[in-house]
């Protein structure tokens, strides 16, 4: 054995060997069925100590069907009948031999993945918190400014223009915050009373400058639904955003809002964009859809989680040559 590459250490009896495995864990054993103590014995102490780690074989010169369920049952991975073939038995040995060095390596391979997944996960919420408080306070001082000094149309559409830019990559670092959330299931909707009209009416302003298009709030003044105000305006952020992107000057964003269910609310989110061919449809949803400029994206996958989250859904289907996203919240 020592030719191919295995130390061998014997041991002459049940304690000698298990102390033995304690000082240098071994690899294979086999083990004499007729030891001085039975060697199923031996086999039961040794898989107690080194679990799977080990692989152990029982050579016994009764190779019946009830020695071997014996043997089987105490945690044996083998039964050898006696007498030995020498040949087969190294042949056997180095096969096992090679099955554990690839079981170690698997296992050491799987151990420096979920390393790498762990300190990626770390490096990316630490990444998305500092840009996160930066973000808000450059928004913070960039509204603050528009409101207390007087620009020109020049300087006014400038800071309009990077006021919303500045909104919208804070809304990206929160979805991949939340979604790391969501995924680690680790994220609970706070229900409250909303009105519905008004959180759509707020988001629509925040969009209403980026371009010359007409905005329709199509909901009843005294619809209230119970959700998230959070989660679903940055769901409609998501949404609205998208719409704006997409549609030509002088288009149409509609968001109607009616009761879904009892205390659950529907809410459409139209545009005249261009609708999603049936292909892109099957993944739009996805973690890092591609989208039609051939770019990735998560803001579709946060708004289903988010959706999700509140035991809702959401879908896209188009309404004749305009393209609709709708959202179904229970409300529960």
């Amino acid at each position: 054995m020592q030719r191919v590459g295995l130390h061998v250490f014997t041991a002459e009896d049940a304690a000698s060997a298990i102390k033995l495995a304690t000082q240098t864990p071994p690899d294979l054993v086999l083990v004499d069925y007729n030891m001085a103590v039975l060697g199923t014995e031996v086999v039961r102490a040794l898989k107690a100590q080194l679990g799977a780690a080990v692989w152990v074989a029982v050579i016994s010169g009764h190779d019946d069907e009830a020695t071997r369920a014996v043997c089987f049952d105490a945690g044996a991975d083998d039964v050898i009948g006696k007498p030995v073939i020498l040949s087969e038995l190294r042949r056997r040995m180095i096969a096992v031999a090679r099955m554990q060095q690839a079981h170690v390596e698997n296992r050491l391979g799987r151990e420096h993945a979920d390393r790498l997944i762990a300190y990626g996960a770390e490096a990316s919420a630490m990444l998305a918190h500092d840009l996160n408080n930066g973000l808000a306070l450059a928004l913070a001082n960039m509204t603050f400014l528009q409101d207390v000094v007087e620009l020109g149309d020049d300087e006014s559409s400038a800071l309009e223009a990077t006021i919303h830019a500045v909104r919208r990559m804070s809304g990206l670092v929160a979805n991949l915050v939340d979604i790391s959330r969501f995924e680690d299931a680790s994220v609970r909707p706070a229900l409250a009373p909303v009105k519905v009209r008004g959180l759509i009416d707020d988001v629509l302003g925040v969009h209403g400058g980026d371009r010359k298009l007409n905005y329709i709030n199509d909901t009843p003044a005294d619809l209230t639904a119970q959700f998230d105000t959070g989660l679903i305006e940055r769901v409609l952020h998501n949404l609205v955003g998208n719409a704006v992107r997409y549609c030509a000057e002088g288009g149409k964003i509609i968001v109607v809002a009616q009761q879904h269910e009892d205390a659950g609310v529907a809410i459409d989110v139209i545009n005249d964009g261009p609708l999603i061919s049936a292909e892109m449809r099957e993944r739009l949803f996805a973690k890092y859809a591609k989208g039609a400029g051939g770019k990735r994206g998560f803001g579709l996958y946060f708004c289903r989680l988010a959706c999700e989250a509140h035991g809702g859904a959401i879908e896209y289907s188009p309404v004749g040559e305009r393209s609709r996203f709708s959202i179904r919240l229970p409300g529960r």
